[in-house]
């Protein structure tokens, strides 16, 4: 036919616009996201996914629940994988510290921080050197002095290739020095070690400076700040060593996740770590607020990776055999 009906022109245009239609995109998020915590429930890295978890779903900082999830094994490496291994979409998030940069660094693992965007970081906590309350040792100079003059010689309690035998690493290269690893868990374990005389050094969490009062003599600080509750305990910086020993809590997406997924999940992260309830948290376990986001972040990553890398030979060599 040469002429068309008003109703058949109106229909092919109503099909034409069906056809080139884009649909609307969902706004994130519309689903539960995972909070994946890749170990053990009940530890540091848990009890403050889980403050921030309860503020963000009390507060509603999102329309959607975040749950908790934790996924131990491996150090770490068996949560970071899953998370690794999602689709990149801000729906399963990461929280970890620096013991992605330690697998990484002595190559434990396929994957770097580069395979990952941060989205904030949360907290630090940073930790001190510690020998028994008997000690011969009185500050960390007499440490490195006997250190130097017997290689090898102190037994650091510590978990090898962990997150804080790294910047004992740095310590060793800071004083031209060295001594051994040897492997022993967690702080509490590192504690009985010392106060057992089984060991002679550990590096702690802040909280130990009151807890371990009695049974523990600490010599030197390991942020860049002294401890709150030892102000008159130099730092390894102010004693001319440049270590840091801070652990940083933060939170990661898989790369490849969009930048404004990124920035919700920040907003509301953000929002919940200033509330009262994270103060508490923070405060009763040693640990400072420590918010960095967008570059800032980034910057921080890539320089706290480099130093892991600075010194991973070190810490090859310095592991009980």
């Amino acid at each position: 036919m040469r002429f068309m009906t008003k109703t058949a022109i109106a229909a092919l245009i109503g099909i034409s616009f069906g056809a080139t239609a884009i649909p609307a995109q969902a706004e994130f998020p519309e689903k539960p996201i995972k909070l994946i915590i890749p170990f053990r429930a009940g530890g540091g890295s848990d009890g403050l996914a889980r403050v921030v978890q309860s503020v963000i779903e009390k507060e509603k900082l999102l329309p959607v629940p975040m749950v908790v999830v934790n996924a131990d094994g491996a150090a770490g490496t068996v949560g970071t994988r899953h998370v690794l291994d999602s689709k990149p979409d801000g729906y399963t998030v990461l929280q970890i510290h620096q013991e992605m940069f330690a697998a990484a660094a002595l190559g434990r693992v396929n994957y770097s921080p580069s395979d990952f965007e941060p989205v904030i970081q949360a907290s630090q906590g940073c930790m001190f050197v510690a020998v028994p309350i008997d000690s011969e040792f009185d500050s960390l100079q007499d440490m490195l002095d006997y250190a130097a003059e017997n290689p090898g010689d102190i037994k650091q309690a510590d978990d090898i290739g962990s997150a804080s035998h790294f910047p004992s690493a740095e310590l060793m290269a800071a004083s031209d020095t060295s001594w051994t690893i040897v492997p022993t868990g967690g702080t509490s374990k590192r504690f009985a070690a010392l106060k057992s005389g089984l060991l002679d050094m550990a590096f702690m969490s802040a909280s130990w400076i009151t807890r371990g009062k009695e049974d523990l003599k600490p010599l030197a600080a390991l942020g860049n700040e002294r401890l709150q509750d030892a102000p008159d305990l130099p730092t390894a910086k102010e004693l001319g060593f440049d270590v840091e020993a801070c652990l940083n809590r933060r939170y990661w997406v898989p790369a490849g996740t969009p930048q404004e997924n990124i920035d919700t999940l920040a907003d509301a992260i953000e929002t919940a770590l200033k509330s009262p309830a994270v103060a508490e948290y923070l405060e009763k376990n040693g640990e400072t607020l420590s918010i960095k986001r967008g570059q800032e972040l980034k910057e921080a990553v890539a320089q706290g990776y480099q130093r892991y890398v600075d010194v991973v030979d070190i810490v090859k060599k310095s592991s009980a055999k």
